[in-house]
């Protein structure tokens, strides 16, 4: 029998230049701008994980397509999410996804579905452009930290404003744009990390954002880079739009009958952390304890075993160190990148660890930024992230960002590690303007 070949659809302009920029580039290579926290999870994060295991074993979820105790959990991480948004959720709403990267597929194969078009950040995730290459969804636009939106079309009937809180490579907190958009998407990227004087700025934008309702909205968390644990794969996703969610769950029974219930005991010790957190910086001394013994009743009316006191302190003890460590490299990157990136301090990240400073480098367009990039990899072992690979076309970004050449720089990183990539740019930037003064 002769089978014809089904041609795949083209990789989104942002997965398609990371070929270029990596060919030939050593695979063990340095990094600075890493797309996830390479600061150690705490302990008692460990702890945790082995003892909900241990209990999951011990209750027969590790052996069944599901049981009574998945129920529980997802009606106790409504109520939780309920009470961490400012808004109140239902059971019927919530699911658990395998990170967010599964939330943001299951969304946009339902907004596709609903010929809705996604008007996206600029910079953005890599699989918000990705996922129009699996299902045939549009992108009508994309906006930079203003408001300002460069359209792209799409022709949809309708459109969804995607927000993420904070930017997951800029980290800093956009203008959304003033469109009357039919839906939303709001991506909580990173809770921890923020720095003084306000370390629950994405808690009070997020509410603020929400303003009480999930009409016609639909919100994305994870665990995974706050808490350090990407591989365990773990996601929330909330909406007032219940055909969305039993859409989603449909999709995942496709794919997965029984998702792993690691996932969602990983986004209740997350939102418990998150919701202890902010108690524990409230300037009333016994507002922890107040928090915690509603906690342990939330827990109790959906008989879950509820993470010990202790156990929580620590954790967000630990996410206080995390974000210490990413204010101290910021300051190493202020001092030890002057004349090379443009650092300034509204810069530094509202939260998490990403940050997406301009290089001066004198580079004239996209492709000679793509050619140098993999000439710095090749020569110097240096992997270096650029615009282009975040979301977007050439197009998009030369109309939002002229003349802007801009890299991720990652504050998760050892501070030695931190100083050894900015010696290796300024190396290799070095040769860039000795080869530009030849040629001239």
């Amino acid at each position: 029998m002769s089978i014809r070949p089904f041609p795949a659809p083209a990789d989104a302009a942002c997965v398609a230049v990371y070929r270029d920029l990596r060919e030939g580039v050593p695979k063990d290579s340095a990094q600075i701008g890493y797309g996830y926290n390479l600061y150690p999870a705490a302990p008692a994060t460990d702890r945790h994980v082995q003892q909900v295991l241990a209990r999951c074993q011990r209750q027969g979820r590790l052996h069944e397509y599901g049981t009574a105790h998945d129920a529980a959990d997802r009606a106790l991480a409504a109520e939780l999410a309920g009470e961490y948004l400012g808004v109140p959720v239902g059971e019927e709403q919530v699911m658990f996804t395998a990170g967010a990267s599964e939330g943001i597929g299951l969304v946009a194969r339902y907004l596709a579905a609903c010929d809705t078009a996604m008007i996206l950040p600029a910079p953005c995730y890599f699989a918000f452009e990705q996922a129009t290459r699996r299902n045939p969804a549009a992108i009508a636009g994309r906006y930079r930290e203003d408001g300002t939106v460069h359209w792209s079309g799409g022709g949809a009937r309708h459109t969804a404003l995607v927000e993420t809180l904070p930017n997951g490579v800029t980290g800093d907190l956009f203008v959304p744009p003033a469109v009357q958009a039919d839906f939303r998407l709001l991506d909580i990227v990173f809770q921890a990390g923020g720095h003084a004087p306000d370390p629950h700025l994405i808690t009070d934008r997020a509410r603020a954002a929400l303003n009480g309702t999930l009409t016609d909205t639909a919100v994305m968390m994870t665990p995974s880079k706050d808490l350090c644990v990407p591989g365990l794969r773990a996601g929330l996703l909330i909406s007032g739009d219940t055909s969305l969610i039993n859409a989603a769950r449909d999709d995942v029974f496709n794919r997965v009958a029984s998702p792993s219930p690691l996932a969602g005991q990983l986004v209740l010790l997350y939102l418990t952390v998150l919701l202890m957190a902010e108690a524990a910086h409230h300037s009333s001394g016994r507002a922890a304890g107040r928090r915690y013994a509603w906690l342990r009743a939330a827990y109790r009316r959906h008989d879950v075993d509820c993470p010990t006191e202790q156990t929580l302190q620590v954790i967000a003890r630990h996410l206080d160190a995390m974000s210490t460590h990413f204010e101290e490299s910021f300051h190493l990157l202020t001092e030890h990148g002057r004349g090379l990136l443009e650092i300034r301090d509204h810069l530094q990240p509202v939260a998490g660890y990403s940050l997406l400073p301009g290089l001066t480098a004198d580079l004239d367009g996209p492709e000679e930024l793509i050619a140098w990039v993999n000439r710095v990899g090749r020569e110097h072992r240096l992997k270096v992230n650029p615009t282009l690979l975040f979301g977007g076309t050439r197009d998009s970004w030369s109309t939002l960002y002229p003349g802007r050449a801009a890299i991720r720089v990652n504050l998760s990183v050892p501070h030695d590690d931190l100083l050894h990539t900015l010696a290796l740019l300024r190396t290799a930037r070095h040769g860039l303007a000795t080869a530009k003064v030849v040629v001239a």
